[in-house]
């Protein structure tokens, strides 16, 4: 598989848009209040009995339920929840998911990418099953230029 990252003209597409999903998700008490309850429960690990992880994905964040997952073949039902199309793949790392793309060559691949969804438009559902995850530490991105460097990034545990 071919992990590369989208060309620049893509990003200047993108950077166009970040401003006003940005302000859109500007909203009411309540939203900020549901976002703090979710940041609390990404503390927990939580490791899938089934090997099946649900993940949204929304501007500019990702969210598994669960965290974590056994070894062997991983199921990921990938749902678009944003305004924007998004990207997601699986790295298996060593570092934090908030680092894991840094300093990186858009026109390389991703160093230790497992299977990704390379577009995924807004309200769509894919599906990647990756075999043979072995036990350790994966960073799931979004690797579209804006995304990653806007949060949209979570740790992920296989155990």
């Amino acid at each position: 598989m071919n992990y590369r990252r989208i060309s620049l003209a893509a990003f200047a597409a993108v950077a166009v848009l970040v401003p006003a999903a940005a302000l859109s998700a500007c909203g009411s008490s309540s939203s900020s209040s549901s976002s703090s309850a979710s940041t609390a429960s990404t503390a927990t690990t939580t490791t899938a009995a089934s090997g099946t992880v649900a993940v949204a994905l929304t501007e500019f964040k990702i969210a598994t339920t669960p965290n974590a997952a056994p070894a062997g073949t991983v199921t990921f039902n990938v749902t678009n929840s944003g305004k924007v199309k998004h990207q997601f793949t699986v790295i298996k790392t060593t570092k934090s998911a908030a680092t894991v793309l840094n300093n990186q060559n858009p026109n390389d691949d991703i160093p230790g990418a497992k299977g990704e969804i390379a577009s995924l438009a807004p309200g769509a559902n894919k599906t990647l099953v990756i075999k043979n995850m072995v036990a350790g530490h994966y960073a799931l991105v979004c690797a579209l230029p804006g995304h990653f460097q806007s949060g949209m990034y979570e740790n992920f545990t296989v155990n």
